[in-house]
């Protein structure tokens, strides 16, 4: 009975951090492409209007720090894409703790004016 709690816990945290940061990874390539690539700007507050985050400077800076934060998720994810497929469960813990440690750095990287 212990080792199907310990696979489904295990099955539950890659779902979890796949959920993660596969919508960040997305999120934020999208983010940087139509910055980016189709060059809608509109609605953005670039220039440092109020209180922002240091990369809303240019447009240019936000689709690099977007564009950024988007490879390192989807690095992420492939890494607990394998995880999960060679079944190996040191590096679920060690894509769990990546994960969490982003997600904090990613809250305070969004602090910084």
């Amino acid at each position: 009975m212990g080792k199907s709690k310990s696979s489904t816990m295990y099955w539950l945290f890659g779902g979890i951090i796949l959920t993660i940061t596969g919508l960040l990874a997305f999120t934020n390539l999208e983010e940087w492409y139509v910055i980016s690539i189709l060059g809608r700007t509109a609605g953005y507050p670039f220039g440092g209007e109020g209180p922002t985050a240091y990369y809303y400077k240019t447009p240019e800076l936000y689709a690099l720090v977007s564009l950024t934060w988007g490879l390192i998720f989807t690095g992420t994810f492939a890494f607990t894409l394998v995880t999960i497929i060679k079944k190996k469960k040191e590096r679920m813990v060690a894509a769990f703790g990546t994960t969490v440690f982003l997600l904090a750095v990613l809250f305070i990287h969004g602090l910084i004016e």
